[in-house]
């Protein structure tokens, strides 16, 4: 391997688990561009799986780097809606300032393992108070009552703490950060209703 690509040390997992992977692979685009490589496909599918290989590994073979699930961060990235990264697979990639930026405020949360890893008890009552306002949306009661066919674009923008005019990268932002909060206080009925608001809107959080 590379000397260069050997000084990405990895990250421990604890501190990037809540970390969406679009994130970690603009971090480690930062890294791989520090160390003085190219930014070629190749190296930040090896980078990420260097820096995060809990998350870019492929499932059944830990020691292997998944270079499709990489390639598709980078897919989202680089489209219009986003704009993180500059370049194309066959060239190499461009950093930017917004992959600086994105990669700036990952390193922020790398290096503030407290506010990700730990649960105090204001952080877990601001959790149960968010899932409160879940199980009191128009959009959740509609659920319930089974008239979930019902449920507006308004309902689920207003469900994200957003409206029809929100960015829709942030209503998805904000859809998968409501997702981890029920995972971690165990509300599979939630879940599966933030599952099915998933689904039946994609169309809708894809647009604009």
């Amino acid at each position: 391997m590379n000397q260069k690509m050997k000084s990405l040390k990895p990250v421990d997992y604890a501190l990037y688990q809540s970390i969406d992977l679009d994130r970690l692979v603009m971090y480690a685009v930062a890294e791989i561009d520090k160390v003085g490589l190219d930014l070629s496909l190749e190296n930040i599918i090896v980078g990420a799986f260097i820096l995060f290989p809990k998350k870019f590994s492929l499932i059944g073979y830990a020691e292997f780097p998944d270079a499709t699930r990489v390639e598709k961060c980078l897919w989202r990235c680089k489209g219009k809606n986003r704009q993180w990264i500059s370049g194309k697979t066959p060239h190499g990639y461009v950093i930017t300032d917004r992959t600086r930026s994105i990669a700036s405020e990952v390193g922020t949360l790398l290096r503030a393992p407290s506010s990700i890893t730990k649960n105090t008890p204001t952080r877990m009552r601001r959790k149960e108070a968010i899932l409160k306002e879940v199980a009191n949306s128009p959009a959740y009661n509609k659920y319930m009552n089974g008239t979930k066919e019902s449920i507006s674009e308004a309902d689920f923008c207003y469900l994200l703490q957003g409206t029809l005019d929100s960015s829709r990268e942030i209503l998805r932002e904000n859809l998968v950060a409501l997702k981890q909060i029920t995972k971690e206080l165990e509300r599979q009925d939630v879940l599966n209703f933030l599952n099915w608001l998933e689904g039946h809107f994609s169309t809708f959080l894809e647009e604009k």
